[in-house]
């Protein structure tokens, strides 16, 4: 029989236990009693709140928590639901945690206990992949989707608060030669020159119009940079006249003085395009195709700017003639799969493929994918391309598995057209088949902004892929518009970051902390993470104390033709 002294020790072991079990907690727990006085604490709770424990002995719920609800009213509520609260540290500094509370009994004396879970370094990472939704990388202006964002929500209220708006689209002349002769690091150094140069030009023109105009930049890709201005009045005419006088200040800022890189100064100028709402259309998508037409034909007539007219083709005359020409090399399979070998950043190990497309032209030599998708995203030859690419990639896959070449993962870009196709499968069925492959050696790539197009649609269909046993890729992941709720529906298997995150990466701590960011997303959704668009060793090093496994890019090669790419990677030591 247990005496009153033994039952006692028991009591003070236990109790013990209790307190060296709360103590290794990670969370912090603090018990309150029914007024909402701190009667009890663990180690965590006392690091958390940066109080001792004699110190949070005694302080009210409302010195802990700034909330508008009293403590009767948490103690009434919900228990062991979390709540999200703003926790006040002993400094007064401010904090977010999720609360968990628990009423139970100790000495006769109702108690509260509550469970403080520290959401900081999650609400930081939540708001930079927010930003990093919002704005493009290189530059910090908006970004593609940003910008319809802004332009669609004006035209939901420009009748309601009087106002028009003009888009204009801009162009930098000779940009690209520009880049090849400098290298990209240089290029990427202008074209964030040449944003500050946007934003000064709009705040000149802002301040030039008294106050009339609002203005806001953004960068839709390469060298392709888009304006919004908005106007407060209904004169077309006057309209016209603002927006021309605005695109002067833009255009002259941004020729003001010459670029460097290095020790060579280049000078770079600009063509804009513009459309005038409503005069030109009622949506964004229509202003913003028709400010690309008065862009093309303003560079091809040799001019600085021009405003849409109906006599203007939506689509420039040379689409036509490379219709034809896209045509002919479809049927003469002038593309061309080139491969970019994707590596294991701590051992250098080949782990997969990306091929990548390339036309050989008869008359104009090697073309990069930049000159010919987006006409044939125009005219509706892209997915074919793709199929042909599928066909090219499977044969050249199959002829190094019966070669006895290294056993690794090729991935292949997957268009818009070919995604909503309802085909995807079936054509990678048929190519599988007719190679004899396992599905396991193929990857489809889907770029963000496709993927969220129509990602209900998507899902499905890439489920089909998934589980067929073929992965599947997002590409290109921070330049589009990825809603987090989504992410972790997609069927996907990899997350591939944006180069234009990459390049650089070691000299830019601000994008050290996003890149970290995303890392920690993908693989906390159990998603290898690649890296793109590796170009240094210094930018390796980083990536790998950032925890990223996977990598591409020209600082291990370029892409390259099939046999260039045996030579170096597919034969067994």
């Amino acid at each position: 029989m247990t005496t009153p002294v033994e039952k006692n020790k028991a009591i003070v072991a236990l109790e013990r236990q209790m307190r060296a079990i709360l103590d290794v907690s990670a969370d912090g727990i603090i018990t309150f009693d029914t007024l909402g006085f701190v009667v009890g604490s663990n180690l965590s709770a006392q690091r958390l709140f940066q109080y001792s424990p004699v110190e949070l002995l005694g302080l009210g719920f409302s010195a802990l928590f700034e909330t508008t609800d009293s403590f009767d009213q948490i103690n009434a509520g919900q228990l062991d639901q979390a709540m999200r609260l703003t926790a006040v540290r002993a400094d007064g500094k401010q904090f977010p945690v999720d609360v968990r509370y628990r009423s139970f009994e100790s000495g006769g004396e109702s108690r509260l206990m509550g469970s403080i879970h520290d959401v900081s370094v999650e609400e930081e990472s939540r708001a930079q992949l927010h930003q990093m939704e919002r704005l493009d990388h290189l530059t910090r202006l908006s970004n593609r989707s940003f910008f319809q964002e802004t332009i669609e929500s004006y035209l939901q209220g420009v009748d309601e608060t009087q106002q028009q708006l003009g888009i204009v689209m801009i162009d930098l002349n000779r940009f690209k030669r520009i880049n090849e002769s400098i290298g990209h690091s240089a290029g990427d150094e202008v074209l964030r020159t040449v944003a500050r140069r946007l934003e000064s030009g709009a705040t000149q023109a802002v301040k030039a119009s008294g106050g009339k105009l609002t203005i806001k930049v953004a960068r839709l890709g390469g060298d392709e940079f888009a304006v919004v201005v908005v106007r407060i009045g209904q004169d077309d005419a006057l309209l016209q006249v603002d927006v021309n006088v605005a695109v002067d200040h833009l255009l002259a800022e941004l020729a003001r003085t010459a670029f460097f890189a290095g020790d060579t100064p280049m000078w770079i100028t600009g063509s804009a395009g513009i459309a005038l709402h409503p005069r030109n259309g009622r949506d964004y998508s229509t202003l913003l195709k028709k400010a690309d037409a008065a862009l093309h034909h303003a560079k091809s007539s040799s001019s600085d700017v021009d405003f849409y007219r109906d006599d203007m083709q939506l689509t420039p005359s040379f689409y036509l003639k490379t219709e034809v020409d896209l045509y002919a090399a479809l049927l003469e399979q002038q593309f061309v799969p080139y491969f970019q070998p994707r590596v294991n950043l701590e051992d250098g190990r080949l782990v997969g493929a990306e091929a990548l497309v390339r036309w050989q032209h008869p008359n104009k030599g090697l073309l990069s994918p930049g000159d010919f998708l987006p006409v044939a995203k125009t005219v509706g030859l892209i997915s074919r391309i793709d199929l042909q690419m599928l066909e090219l990639t499977c044969r050249q896959i199959a002829y190094w598995r019966h070669t006895g070449a290294p056993d690794i993962v090729f991935s292949i870009n997957v268009s818009e057209q070919l995604l909503k196709s309802g085909r995807l499968l079936s054509e990678i069925e048929r190519a599988l088949g007719a190679h004899g492959l396992e599905a396991s050696c193929l990857e489809v790539e889907i770029n963000e902004e496709v993927l969220m197009e129509d990602v209900v649609s998507a899902i499905e269909e890439l489920q089909g892929v998934r589980e067929r046993g073929v992965k599947v890729s997002i590409d290109d992941f921070g330049t589009g518009r990825t809603a987090l709720r989504w992410l972790h529906d997609l069927p996907v298997d990899i997350m591939k970051i944006d180069q234009s995150f990459i390049l650089d990466l070691a000299n830019h701590p601000e994008t050290q902390a996003v890149v970290k960011s995303v890392i920690q997303l993908g693989q906390g959704l159990g998603l290898e993470v690649v890296a793109e668009g590796i170009e240094s060793s210094e930018d390796e090093a980083v990536l790998k104390a950032l925890h990223c496994v996977t990598g591409q890019g020209y600082y291990y090669a370029k892409p390259m033709l099939a046999t260039e790419f045996t030579e170096r990677f597919m034969k067994r030591a």
